[in-house]
């Protein structure tokens, strides 16, 4: 089983990428399973085939414990380790080949916490990929850019998975500004000219070195823009994630390779 997990701030759009890259690998005749990690969230855009608001009921930890929204949902996060037997019983009866995983809402919460790297080992498969989604809106000036970047560097320090960094709902972006960006990440000169015509002070100084670090340390290569929305960019996903789970040859699972 090959794992994926979907991370990134709250309203980056991880339950429709979810949603989009299943039915994506339906029609290409994958396996695919899907798990939801966020007790909290109300309505999903698909149906998930784990869910764990089936054994973590957020109002009644809330009613019990006498704790507010917030508290409520780290407290019901932090309970997922707790039912990872059952999820993982439910994750071998549906056997996936591959399994693709919703983390919660609000990212600190799964990210910055000890429940997240556990969950992470528990429920990880053969080969764990992170698919890390940066907000279009904050990464439409190079400054953003940057701060997304750092946040998804410390990610990935958090779990030190492979990682792909998704600027996610690129159809919010013009058509100049999606390849402006694009420019920014494929050229470390061009995003610092950028820098340099938008920053002052300070913040420019550091914003060229942490350009800099981010760009020796190989991160923008696997960064690209994606819409979920208009299933713009999903086959370059597949791609990069078959590269990592199989070294880019063609599906194979254990009755027949999938082309």
């Amino acid at each position: 089983m090959y794992t994926a997990f979907l991370v990134g701030t709250a309203g980056s759009g991880k339950s429709l990428l979810t949603s989009t890259l299943t039915h994506y690998l339906q029609l290409n005749e994958i396996n695919v399973g899907t798990l939801n990690l966020d007790p909290g969230v109300i309505h999903l855009p698909y149906a998930p085939d784990i869910d764990v608001r089936d054994s973590i009921d957020i109002n009644e930890i809330m009613t019990e414990f006498e704790l507010g929204p917030n508290g409520g949902l780290v407290a019901a996060v932090d309970l997922i380790t707790a039912q990872s037997g059952e999820i993982i019983q439910e994750i071998n009866e549906i056997s996936p080949d591959v399994l693709l995983i919703d983390t919660p809402g609000q990212m600190e919460l799964f990210a910055f916490r000890p429940t997240g790297v556990i969950a992470a080992s528990q429920f990880g498969g053969e080969k764990n990929v992170l698919v890390n989604l940066m907000d279009a809106n904050l990464c439409k000036t190079p400054y953003g850019l940057i701060n997304s970047m750092i946040l998804s560097l410390s990610v990935q320090m958090r779990f030190f998975f492979p990682q792909l960094n998704i600027i996610s709902k690129s159809d919010l972006l013009s058509k100049d500004k999606e390849e402006e960006l694009q420019v920014w990440i494929e050229d470390i000169f061009a995003l610092e000219d950028a820098i340099n015509t938008s920053v002052e002070g300070e913040r420019r100084e550091m914003a060229i070195r942490l350009a800099r670090t981010i760009d020796d340390l190989g991160l923008f290569p696997e960064t690209f823009p994606i819409s979920a929305k208009e299933n713009y960019n999903i086959d370059t996903l597949y791609g990069k994630l078959q590269l990592i789970w199989q070294g880019g040859e063609d599906f194979q699972v254990e009755d027949r390779v999938i082309r």
